[in-house]
């Protein structure tokens, strides 16, 4: 497993795993926007406190990450910021439910989903991780 997804995954595990049970969210109904200047310090917030941010719709303009699990060959993909502090340090949210055709790795998209989480199997341990349900997507010219 590619290392990008392994970080996010244990950035924020040990959140998710006290949300155990009935997710509780605070998360506003109406579209938020985040903008690229805020993209790295929303979603370090998101991993940090999930439930403030869990089944809410975001709107993202990032760079589309592909990674392939080794075990499985599964791809996966990511909507990625870049760290301003630290370039080509970036953080993502994995994405989902849509395809990708028309769009590589590399390209720049705006992607429009509902904050989930989900569970994977990450070096032996079930893990839970966040995840964009997708609503819509495209590459950005």
């Amino acid at each position: 497993m590619k290392k990008r997804r392994w970080i996010a995954a244990m950035l924020c595990v040990g959140s998710l795993l006290t949300a155990c049970g009935e997710k509780k969210t605070d998360a506003p109904k109406e579209m938020q926007y985040i903008k690229t200047s805020v993209f790295y310090a929303t979603v370090m917030d998101m991993y940090q406190n999930p439930d403030a941010y869990l089944g809410g719709q975001y709107h993202f303009v990032g760079e589309l990450y592909a990674s392939t699990d080794s075990e499985n060959g599964n791809v996966y993909y990511s909507v990625y910021g870049e760290n301003p502090a630290s370039p080509g340090s970036g953080i993502g949210i994995e994405l989902s439910d849509c395809s990708f055709d028309g769009l590589e790795a590399g390209d720049t998209i705006t992607v429009e989903g509902t904050l989930d989480s989900d569970k994977g199997d990450f070096e032996g341990k079930e893990r839970e991780y966040l995840v964009l349900r997708v609503s819509s997507i495209e590459k950005r010219e």
